[in-house]
């Protein structure tokens, strides 16, 4: 049996963003996503994602959740177009298809070599494959992650920055609420 909203929270209703954040810390209790994902209900394990992704997001964008949050990103997707943002998951995905197919979204040597070579043409990274791209290719790709971002950023500061409805989190209670 998966475990949902009411049975986690004892059938209270999430008040405000430190309500969220215990739910989610709550959840983060049973370990990792991949384990998170198999014990509570798909509802509950996307209001877990949206909440970090909001959560991060306000802390550091979304530079700060690629870099810093990769176990996050192959999640981030479905739940955007869950959330019924597809402009936004669009330009997500834009950003996403940057990376090379042989990179996986784990906090290792690879992927912080990825984020090294996509954040500054003069940081030198160690993997062979990403050392094979050219400097014009690494440039363009620089040039195209940096302008996806802020394209994201643009979308995303209205929705969930301070002094948006709820700051940010309006979207997390209408989910509640549905």
């Amino acid at each position: 049996m998966n475990i949902g909203l009411n049975e986690i929270w004892d059938g209270k209703i999430p008040a405000d963003e430190t309500d969220l954040a215990e739910l989610s810390d709550k959840i983060w209790e049973m370990g990792e996503l991949d384990t998170i994902q198999e014990m509570v209900s798909p509802d509950l394990f996307q209001l877990h994602i949206a909440i970090n992704m909001i959560g991060n997001w306000q802390c550091d964008g979304w530079d700060g959740i690629i870099a810093y949050q990769p176990h996050l990103v192959p999640y981030i997707s479905e739940v955007l177009a869950k959330f019924g943002m597809p402009q936004m998951q669009h330009t997500f995905d834009e950003v996403i298809a940057i990376f090379p197919d042989f990179i996986t979204f784990e906090d290792d040597a690879l992927y912080c070599d990825m984020i090294n070579f996509l954040h500054n043409m003069r940081l030198k990274v160690s993997d062979e494959r990403l050392n094979r791209y050219t400097k014009e290719e690494r440039q363009a790709m620089e040039k195209q992650y940096k302008e996806k971002l802020n394209q994201l950023e643009a979308m995303t500061a209205p929705l969930w920055g301070y002094g948006s409805p709820m700051d940010g989190w309006a979207m997390i209670f209408d989910y509640i609420r549905a």
